[in-house]
């Protein structure tokens, strides 16, 4: 009698340990959604891909046995003789057997079973249970046998079903034994609320918001480790223009400011051979703090910084500058005249490079090879074409 009573659970106790289960499970699913989001939006390296896969394979296998874990031991509680006590097992036949369409890592299959139950001191009633069984179980379910049912104390009308045959005759025959009470399937959203066996409006509603806020917390903890959460409002805001064919990415303005702000930070004093602004990123090609003549290569997107493994000399150091001269007001003005005569979404890149100025196509100016000067560019797509701009007034260059 000692060994039984270690299996059974107090029923707060047990209540209260679903609800820790549940508590973790929604910020846990949060984060491996959100951490696939920031991957995809380039804010976390794809190399930690290879961590990130087999940790939330690991994290399911985790949450999956700790499910199958509860059942099992939920099973063998409910069909011991101490925790039924012959009170709460009665009779029942099957009457029907339907797949849930659920498989927990090919060791459970959900069945929804429907049964007709004959308790020993209460009418026949019909009920509908939700039940995880493995294969060999599954095999031994036909309609129409006779099973034992053990009804939940706290839960009048459904429970738990066992393959063991009850105790004594059932004519299951005889029309006094028809259900005269029908307990309806519970819906398959039951497992999701956080509080509450029996929901209405109010519950709905608390359970809402506590799902949503541990959801939102585990999704969004990638881009708060990163400090992308407000690029990641940005992506939001956004995002419809993806839907006309009309995404500017960067190139919107409070993207814009932030991506130049990003870039500065990163270079600090250092010299650049060119910084270049895309739709979704910014290259940065910038001299080693500690090798002069080296050039670092980097991908900036949102507030994470990408950097190149190798540091590489520059075959022309005459080409680098330092980046004070060229500000975000000189940069935009250069992006308010382009957008008189082009399509700001169909830019590939703008940025700032040393170079020769080639002078016109029809030769009316000449190309100046005596120095290099650092100028705005703007390459566009499909057919890249591009336009220059003076590096100090924002003039756009004769072509």
């Amino acid at each position: 009698m000692t060994k039984l009573r270690n299996w059974a659970i107090p029923y707060r106790l047990e209540r209260f340990g679903i609800f820790i289960y549940k508590v973790l499970l929604w910020p846990a699913l949060g984060l491996v959604i959100g951490f696939f989001t920031a991957e995809m939006l380039g804010f976390i390296s794809a190399w930690l891909l290879f961590v990130f896969i087999p940790g939330s394979i690991g994290l399911a296998w985790l949450f999956v046995w700790g499910f199958i874990g509860y059942t099992d031991r939920k099973a063998q509680t409910a069909t011991s003789d101490l925790a039924s006590d012959g009170k709460n097992a009665f009779p029942a036949r099957i009457d029907s057997v339907d797949h849930g369409g659920v498989r927990l890592m090919e060791k459970r299959d959900l069945l929804v079973i429907k049964m007709t139950v004959f308790p020993k001191f209460k009418p026949p009633f019909q009920t509908t249970i939700r039940q995880f069984m493995t294969a060999e179980q599954i095999e031994q379910l036909q309609e129409q046998h006779v099973v034992t049912f053990f009804e939940d104390s706290h839960n009048p009308g459904y429970g738990r079903m066992s393959l063991a045959q009850p105790a004594g005759e059932l004519l299951i025959d005889d029309p006094a034994f028809q259900a005269t009470k029908i307990y309806p399937e519970r819906r398959k959203s039951s497992f999701l609320p956080l509080i509450g066996r029996k929901l209405n409006l109010l519950t709905r509603s608390v359970n809402m918001v506590l799902i949503f806020a541990l959801f939102g917390f585990g999704f969004i903890s990638p881009f708060m480790v990163t400090g992308n959460v407000d690029w990641l409002r940005l992506s939001v805001i956004y995002f419809p223009q993806k839907l006309v064919f009309q995404y500017k990415g960067n190139f919107n303005a409070e993207a814009f400011r932030k991506a130049y702000a990003k870039a500065m930070a990163y270079i600090a004093d250092r010299r650049v051979e060119s910084l270049l602004f895309y739709k979704d990123y910014t290259n940065v090609r910038v001299e080693a703090p500690d090798k002069p003549g080296y050039i670092e290569h980097a991908i900036i997107r949102g507030n994470s910084v990408e950097e190149g493994i190798l540091s590489l000399t520059t075959s022309e150091p005459d080409r680098l500058f330092t980046v004070d001269s060229v500000s975000f007001e000189l940069l935009q003005k250069v992006l308010d005249d382009v957008s008189t005569d082009h399509n700001i979404e169909d830019i590939f890149y703008i940025g700032v490079r040393r170079d020769t100025r080639w002078g016109t196509r029809d030769g009316r100016i000449p190309p100046d090879y005596k120095q290099n000067h650092v100028d705005i560019h703007v390459l566009f797509r499909p057919d890249s074409e591009s336009l220059h701009y003076h590096g100090e007034t924002g003039v756009r260059l004769p072509r």
